[in-house]
């Protein structure tokens, strides 16, 4: 459950940025999927570093770890995209609010498939059972 609330976190913090990043991209005239794919990709990188370090706290290779962390990312960010673009342009609903639907939507794939996948650890499950 700890891990869960960490993730919750962490995934808070990292809609924040990405949704910030959205909103501001968008403003400045960015297309909205441009807008939602880069600013996915900003908050990636932070949620990668406090996923690794402090919510699962893996120490295996870290080139392995993040190849793994990328994959989930770019399946859930497809995801996200498939889902706004649905939202926006089949559905005609507003593309702020799409945005943070198809994000929430996201975040349970994302956690899922980090904590089975990505972060599973060996090393990580004998430590915490010692």
């Amino acid at each position: 459950m700890e891990k869960l609330l960490k993730f919750g976190l962490v995934g808070v913090v990292n809609t924040l940025i990405s949704i910030g990043c959205y909103i501001l991209f968008v403003k400045l005239g960015m297309h909205y999927i441009v807008a939602n794919i880069i600013s996915y990709l900003i908050g990636l990188v932070n949620s990668y570093y406090w996923n690794k370090r402090w919510v699962f706290k893996n120490k295996e290779n870290h080139l392995s770890v993040f190849v793994k962390f990328v994959i989930v990312n770019l399946v859930v960010l497809s995801f996200n995209t498939l889902c706004l673009f649905l939202f926006v342009h089949k559905w005609g609903f507003n593309q702020y609010l799409s945005q943070l639907v198809a994000t929430a939507l996201g975040m349970g794939i994302n956690f899922i498939l980090n904590k089975k996948w990505t972060f599973e650890s060996k090393l990580s499950d004998r430590k915490q059972t010692s």
